[in-house]
């Protein structure tokens, strides 16, 4: 057996925890946590499985949870005026709701399986806890959490044409709190 197949038995070998931790390593807002910090949130995360059509977060709603897209898709939709207008396409790796473990927050989408996909969940309530344990960690969460709101506000100025900036009406303004 070479080298390259040992290390692909040896990666499959690999605990689900230990691929749940691996996940969680990769969302923005979770960089830089202490490793025991960062095991324990895994540790509280649970797998689940939706088929297609399945909803996983419903506008309007505050259901404390953020998620980890592992494998499937996810459609993201806006209601208004009655219609459902399809926003975005989520794909394994992305991480959403996070800001739903920070306090109570709205939804203000409807997100839906494509097809069978496979989801980390984590509950606000969990969350919070391990932050009381490792307070030291909520710092570095506020500092990801203001970059990535920058970063953000700045994706959306790039797709913003100019002349609409120079209305002045546009909604702009987060990383001004």
């Amino acid at each position: 057996m070479n080298s390259s197949t040992e290390r692909n038995v040896e990666s499959d070998k690999r605990t689900g925890f230990e691929q749940d931790l691996d996940h969680l390593r990769k969302v923005p807002l979770f960089q830089g946590l202490d490793y025991e910090c960062l095991k324990l949130i895994a540790m509280l995360c649970k797998q689940i499985d939706m088929i297609e059509g399945d909803q996983l977060m419903v506008q309007g709603e505050d259901d404390g949870y953020a998620y980890y897209l592992v494998t499937g898709s996810l459609q993201i939709f806006h209601r208004q005026d009655d219609v459902d207008y399809p926003m975005k396409t989520l794909e394994p790796g992305q991480f959403i709701g996070g800001l739903a473990l920070l306090g109570k927050t709205i939804r203000l989408f409807t997100v839906q399986a494509n097809e069978k996909s496979t989801l980390l969940r984590l509950h606000r309530d969990n969350f919070q806890k391990v932050m009381e344990q490792f307070a030291g960690n909520m710092t570095r969460i506020a500092a990801n959490l203001a970059s990535e709101l920058t970063g953000w506000e700045k994706d959306i100025l790039n797709l913003t044409e100019r002349k609409e900036l120079e209305g002045g009406n546009q909604v702009l303004g987060i990383s001004l709190l």
